[in-house]
């Protein structure tokens, strides 16, 4: 009975040896998965922080290589000036005396107040009022204006102003980057766009008009050729004589005309800064621009040839057909060296207008 007892107790009696090996490995388990929490939050937050430096470098080695457009716009907005001008008509017959007003742009080439604009901007106007960028307006004088070049200077009593810096047109590279800033519409004052150069050499043709003909009928208009730069920056009606500069603010080119053909959008043209320059500095020492001799590389027009525009209303109570008329044909002056050979061609040429005159008539 005895013996009984005793195996009896020993076979329920709870082995103790395996209650602390399941303690143990509990414990362990608990230990792991803490490590492998912390480590886990220690690589998302090591990872985060790395994603953040590498965004921050990007940054910053971007706008170390890029002047900003903004402080580009901050140093040219305030060398161009905003033209009005306003011309009398004293000889129209059909309706008295009249007079008109116009818009265009300017460029501020010393701090004394010599503004270079372009010719066809100014041509005819009594009376011309300029306005900086800070709305400060005055009245301006004509220093001088080549119209063949379509290049004009205006002198304002000002001191102190801030100057375009110029640039050499000669470095111009396709596909530069380049801002207009202008009065387009002649509302719109220190308005700046932005384009690239789209050719670096165009000749194109712009009418320069003179004045009304006599009694009213029609515009005296000169026809000049000029070598332009094309820029697909916007410009409009009255960013004539603003600026064209470059992405490091330089002026490259002086704005003069927009393609006004249908269907055709960003087309502008410029006047190059260094032709610019040479006729500014020959305007404001002598108050004219001599061209040197083109009669001998073959480049510019023989003659200089002035047309009248008469329009509809006019040409029908005169017995006209409206259109474009010659006026008057010029010959150029030229060296002696060539004068033999350009009188020959002039002599040709001009037996060509003057069946043109033959064929359309004349006015006054």
């Amino acid at each position: 009975m005895d013996d009984f007892k005793v195996q009896n107790e020993s076979v329920i009696e709870p082995p103790k040896k395996k209650s602390y090996t399941t303690l143990l490995a509990l414990l362990l388990a608990a230990v792991i998965a803490v490590a492998c929490g912390y480590l886990g939050s220690y690589l998302a937050n090591l990872q985060e922080e790395e994603k953040v430096m590498i965004q921050k470098v990007d940054v910053s080695g971007t706008e170390s290589n890029v002047t900003p457009a903004v402080e580009v716009a901050k140093t040219i907005s305030p060398t161009v000036v905003s033209i009005t001008t306003e011309k009398m008509t004293v000889n129209n017959f059909w309706f008295g005396p009249q007079i008109s007003s116009g818009a265009g742009s300017g460029v501020i080439i010393s701090e004394n107040g010599y503004i270079l604009t372009c010719a066809h901007v100014i041509s005819g106007a009594n009376s011309i009022q300029v306005t900086t960028s800070d709305g400060v307006v005055y009245t301006a004088t004509v220093v001088g204006s080549y119209e063949d070049g379509d290049i004009a200077v205006l002198k304002i009593e000002a001191e102190g102003l801030q100057t375009a810096v110029l640039g050499d047109s000669d470095k111009i590279q396709l596909a530069e980057t380049v801002y207009a800033v202008g009065n387009p519409g002649g509302t719109l004052s220190g308005s700046i766009t932005d384009g690239i150069i789209s050719a670096t050499s165009r000749t194109i043709s712009i009418s320069i008009e003179n004045e009304v003909g006599p009694y009213g009928l029609g515009i005296n208009n000169r026809i000049v050729s000029l070598d332009v730069l094309q820029t697909n920056a916007a410009v409009s009606p009255g960013n004539s004589g603003g600026g064209l500069f470059n992405a490091q603010g330089e002026l490259i080119g002086i704005v003069n005309a927009k393609s006004s053909g249908e269907n055709q959008e960003g087309l502008g043209f410029a006047i190059p800064v260094n032709t610019a320059q040479e006729i500014a500095v020959s305007l404001i020492n002598t108050g004219s621009y001599t061209p040197p001799n083109t009669a001998t590389d073959g480049k510019g027009a023989v003659l200089e040839i002035a047309v009248v525009e008469i329009a509809p209303a006019a040409a029908h109570m005169n017995n006209r057909e409206p259109g474009v008329y010659v006026q008057s044909v010029k010959e150029p002056c030229v060296g002696e060296k060539d004068a033999t050979q350009n009188k020959e061609l002039f002599q040709k040429e001009r037996k060509i207008i003057l069946e043109l005159y033959s064929k359309s008539g004349t006015f006054g």
